[in-house]
């Protein structure tokens, strides 16, 4: 079977494996390398008073041909970049988004009410994926009713009753998996999710296949 893990930061061994690598851009890169399709972005985390330096970069790089989408980037409450880099930065990026014609991959951390503000803002045409959620049923209506893709990754092993009801009230098409920066296998997700699915695991890998070309344009 062929899987996709769609948002990692490293790029698995296994040949049936489709990864797609997040790479971090700040203002003192200087070098860009990639061995395989990635993303590119700036992550809340490095969202200082010289993010314009930072985002300038990733525009230039969105043109490259293994760059498929634009991120991570977001919002996070719980770091010490200062609150309003991170907004005016977010606010940035998605416009960048818009204009390269990339989906936007989206670190969110206790900051729901903020990027769904923004979403409205900004009303994309481009998808957003929220990787890595964690939270249940009410607030997955609420991305996906504003037409994002939900992200699930090595949380749904620990099979939550909140995390399981959000994978699965997820339309088909609108989630992807990941294993981000955990030390799980991706085939081990997806286990997890077609369990909690009731689905044949093949007819999942399929599935997100399709969803990832559709989002990714591959």
């Amino acid at each position: 079977m062929l899987y996709v893990d769609a948002h990692s930061h490293s790029r698995s061994a296994n040949k049936d494996v489709t990864t797609l690598v997040n790479i971090r851009i700040t203002a003192s890169t200087e070098v860009f390398e990639t061995d395989g399709i990635c993303t590119v972005g700036l992550h809340p985390w490095d969202a200082r008073d010289d993010w314009r330096d930072a985002v300038d970069l990733i525009e230039e790089l969105a043109s490259e041909e293994l760059v498929l989408g634009i991120g991570e980037c977001g919002l996070d409450r719980a770091c010490d970049s200062p609150w309003i880099h991170q907004v005016d930065s977010f606010e940035y990026i998605g416009d960048l988004a818009e204009r390269v014609s990339k989906p936007l991959i989206i670190h969110c951390v206790k900051a729901h009410d903020e990027l769904l503000r923004i979403n409205k803002f900004i009303d994309p045409t481009q998808q957003w994926v929220l990787h890595g959620f964690v939270k249940g049923a009410d607030l997955a209506r609420q991305c996906l009713d504003a037409g994002m893709i939900l992200s699930f990754g090595a949380a749904v092993l620990n099979e939550s009753a909140s995390l399981v009801e959000a994978v699965r009230l997820c339309p088909a098409d609108k989630f992807l998996l990941e294993t981000d920066d955990d030390d799980v296998k991706i085939e081990d997700v997806y286990s997890a999710v077609a369990a909690m699915r009731g689905v044949p695991l093949e007819d999942l890998c399929a599935t997100l296949h399709q969803t990832f070309e559709a989002v990714f344009k591959q």
